[in-house]
């Protein structure tokens, strides 16, 4: 039983006329499907399940970087895995790690090196954020004080966003460690919600937990929009 999806992203290659879908599951499963752009059709190429943290198997996150091919996973205790997806869309492991003591919530890659770009992996219950080299190594560790319910990164414009559970949308730097910017987002409830930039990062996004999505002008910290789904339930995950 591989368990309910909890994980999923598109793999593209510009160069390729095919591309695929990754998704992960509750129980640890890695699975991609690649997908004939002119048939319309997918195929199952991989299907393995990853060793995960000792106190948890989930797949919490995944990222995928265009340009260099890389697929990062996390799972929801300590484990963290780096692959470049080759040619048959089927994954070749770079790196395979756990980080005592973190609860990986959210996975994103960050500024190019030499040898490809750096990952950045963002802490649950810890509120740290870790950024990892392509071997692994732990390059910078960097405290946030809060419990980080998802995350969202953008190089060009130097800015993070993460889920501060229990207010709302702060803003950071790539560069830096002090907090920019809270966006406060009505709550009943601690728990995790989507982010995203829209617009570039002129705009921000997040759910909620009584069925509304808020967007934010990032410049001057208002409410530009608010979308009512027309249910008061949990809007958890977002795309833009």
């Amino acid at each position: 039983d591989r368990g309910i999806t909890t994980a999923i992203v598109w793999l593209t290659k510009p160069d390729d006329d095919d591309d695929g879908l990754a998704y992960g599951t509750e129980h640890g499963f890695l699975c991609i499907w690649k997908r004939n752009k002119n048939e319309h059709t997918f195929n199952e190429i991989y299907c393995n399940r990853l060793t995960g943290g000792k106190d948890g198997q989930e797949i919490s996150a995944m990222a995928y970087d265009n340009s260099s091919g890389q697929l990062a996973v996390v799972h929801r205790a300590e484990a963290v895995h780096r692959f470049v997806i080759d040619g048959g869309m089927s994954p070749r492991t770079i790196s395979s790690i756990t980080i005592r003591d973190h609860w990986p919530q959210a996975v994103a890659f960050g500024q190019v090196g030499v040898r490809g770009p750096e990952l950045w992996t963002f802490g649950r219950e810890d509120g740290v954020i870790y950024i990892l080299n392509d071997e692994g190594k732990i390059l910078k560790a960097k405290t946030t004080g809060t419990v980080i319910g998802h995350a969202v990164l953008s190089t060009k414009d130097d800015a993070i966003i993460l889920d501060d559970v229990s207010q709302g949308i702060a803003l950071y730097k790539l560069s830096g460690t002090e907090r920019i910017r809270t966006f406060q987002v009505p709550h009943n409830e601690r728990r995790s919600r989507n982010v995203a930039f829209h617009d570039g990062t002129s705009t921000i996004v997040i759910g909620s937990d009584h069925g509304r999505v808020y967007e934010f002008d990032r410049r001057t910290g208002q409410i530009s929009d608010i979308i009512d789904i027309g249910v008061r339930e949990r809007v958890q995950s977002i795309a833009v």
